[in-house]
């Protein structure tokens, strides 16, 4: 059956009709008001409200006239059909729909509405039902007079009459091409928007202001499967409550947004960098109780992009850069050491010629003028070498005094030496004291003092004999000061070059090819201007290696 959807009319408005049309508008009346006053089981709700309730009062039920008015004036598309889908009836409603009116319906079949594209499968099922006495409700396409198509929203339903047998069919139908194209640019914007979101390679989650996940992309899985726990989300919180207030159900009473805070995620010996990211917003609640309000919900919209890629790009530039730092330092103290050794060398034995001299004239002593003016010229011409040498002393370079954390600098000394480190199979102990305060000083210097204690770790390491090459550094904090110690099982040293190790050009090591002798040097020129101090530690005769401790003051502001 094909158009069994759609409206007919009975003519019932027309005036002055003949006695086979009044005939005829009883006939269909009497149907209606039975179909009325005993609809079958399974009727929708929505055809009853359309036709009205049969109504009991003094007088008895409200006669069929009554409920054909209300069919009439019914917004709704109505018509009755024949059980062959022959149009008898169609209220004012279908008029208006189809654009036919009602003379040219009745006596038309259903299909007169049909339109070829929609499939067969759906009038079989109609009729299926339809034979077996029970209501069908689906959409068509149809088409109006105009041949313009639209999305029918159809309801049929048998009319018994005697013994049960199917005398009429009821339909309603309405227009939803309208709701139709909504609902699919609707669903078409959400489809789209959980591609982009389900394929965007950050972490993305909606969170309520428990906690819970209302929303997430496929990304957040992988996060899971990655830390090994199902609630990333959580580690993540965690990781920012340090800098982000994390109580959702507060920070949700005044939107507390943020944006770009870095956290790193540890993880074994793997450390994992986010930037993090979060908005709120307001999710509406759908039910019925919330109709008529405008009943919101908060969520936390977070997102998390990956930058642990870019961090070890940052910490590889910074490192090469902290390298140059320190080549060139080493560079600047090894050519201050050399020049003021020069100078010194030359101030010697200028100044016993100018003693001399002073000597013999003040005793008017007989000197050659020949070898006065000489020697007049050497003290002059050694005078202008100590200028130029002096003027010639490098500038060190400044930098600016920040409060620093020694356990920063312990961290990015042994990034610094990682290469050094493996390639000697040295062990490293790492015993840092996680309430270290503080200390005021100037962060690239104090880098380049430790990596130079580091090295000279290594250097000893390397020459030792023994297979286990074992490196600890802890820190520790005392009243005024911050200690760092460094204890290592390599050669040692003997009780003459303890009191040598700071010397300018110095080396005790066997292969001195690559050192200047100039790294201790550094390091306790540093140590000095922050204050404090470098020792190599006496220990018991039996005890292999050595101990090497730094001490700074908690309290220094050097400028």
């Amino acid at each position: 059956m094909q158009g069994l959807l759609h409206s007919s009319n009975l003519g019932v408005h027309s005036m002055g009709l003949g006695n086979s049309q009044k005939a005829q508008k009883e006939k269909m009346a009497a149907a209606l008001g039975a179909f009325l006053s005993a609809p079958p089981t399974g009727i929708p709700i929505e055809l009853l409200e359309a036709f009205g309730d049969v109504v009991e009062t003094t007088d008895g039920i409200l006669p069929p006239r009554i409920f054909f008015q209300a069919v009439e004036q019914s917004p709704v598309a109505i018509s009755i059909t024949d059980t062959k889908a022959n149009i008898l009836y169609a209220n004012n409603a279908f008029e208006r729909l189809t654009g036919y009116s009602k003379k040219e319906v009745i006596g038309q079949n259903q299909s007169i509405l049909s339109y070829k594209v929609t499939p067969i499968e759906v009038y079989q099922e109609l009729w299926a039902h339809l034979l077996k006495q029970k209501p069908w409700n689906g959409v068509l396409i149809n088409k109006r007079k105009d041949g313009k198509r639209y999305l029918a929203d159809l309801t049929v339903a048998p009319v018994l009459g005697v013994e049960s047998r199917t005398s009429y069919y009821l339909a309603i139908h309405r227009d939803v091409t309208d709701v139709h194209e909504l609902e699919r640019q609707v669903q078409n914007q959400k489809v789209l928007i959980e591609s982009v979101v389900d394929v965007a390679p950050v972490f993305i989650a909606l969170l309520n202001t428990r906690g819970e996940v209302v929303l997430k992309n496929q990304f957040y899985s992988s996060l899971a499967e990655r830390l090994n726990n199902d609630y990333p989300e959580r580690i993540i919180l965690d990781a920012l409550s340090g800098q982000v207030d994390t109580d959702l159900k507060r920070s949700s009473q005044v939107a507390m947004n943020f944006v770009n805070k870095e956290i790193c995620i540890t993880r074994g010996e793997d450390s994992l960098w986010y930037s993090c990211s979060g908005t709120w917003v307001d999710e509406s609640t759908y039910n019925a109780d919330t109709y008529f309000e405008n009943n919101t919900s908060h969520c936390l919209l977070l997102v998390a992009s990956d930058i642990t890629q870019l961090k070890q790009q940052q910490e590889e530039v910074r490192a090469t850069a902290m390298r140059a730092m320190m080549a060139e330092q080493h560079l600047v103290y090894g050519m201050r050491e050399a020049l003021q050794g020069a100078i010194f060398q030359l101030q010697a034995p200028l100044n016993l010629l100018s003693a001399t001299m002073a000597i013999a004239l003040r005793r008017e002593e007989y000197m050659n003028e020949q070898l006065r003016n000489a020697l007049t010229e050497v003290i002059q011409n050694g005078e202008s070498v100590i200028e130029g040498l002096t003027a010639a002393l490098p500038e060190e370079t400044v930098e600016a005094t920040v409060p620093v954390n020694m356990n920063d600098i312990v961290r990015e000394v042994l990034g610094l030496c990682t290469k050094e480190l493996l390639s000697q199979g040295v062990q490293i102990d790492l015993q840092l004291d996680q309430n270290l305060p503080h200390i005021i000083g100037r962060p690239n210097h104090l880098c380049s003092m430790l990596k130079q204690l580091v090295d000279n770790a290594i250097t000893a390491l390397s020459e030792s004999e023994y297979q286990s090459r074992d490196l600890r550094l802890s820190t520790y904090a005392t009243d005024h000061t911050i200690v760092v110690s460094l204890r290592d099982n390599g050669i040692g040293m003997d009780e003459t070059q303890r009191y040598k190790l700071f010397e300018p050009f110095y080396c005790g090591w066997d292969k001195k090819e690559n050192h200047t002798g100039m790294g201790l040097t550094i390091a306790q020129e540093v140590a000095k201007t922050h204050g404090g101090n470098i020792e190599f530690v006496e220990e018991h005769k039996h005890r292999q290696g050595c101990l090497v401790r730094l001490t700074l003051p908690i309290k220094n502001h050097h400028g």
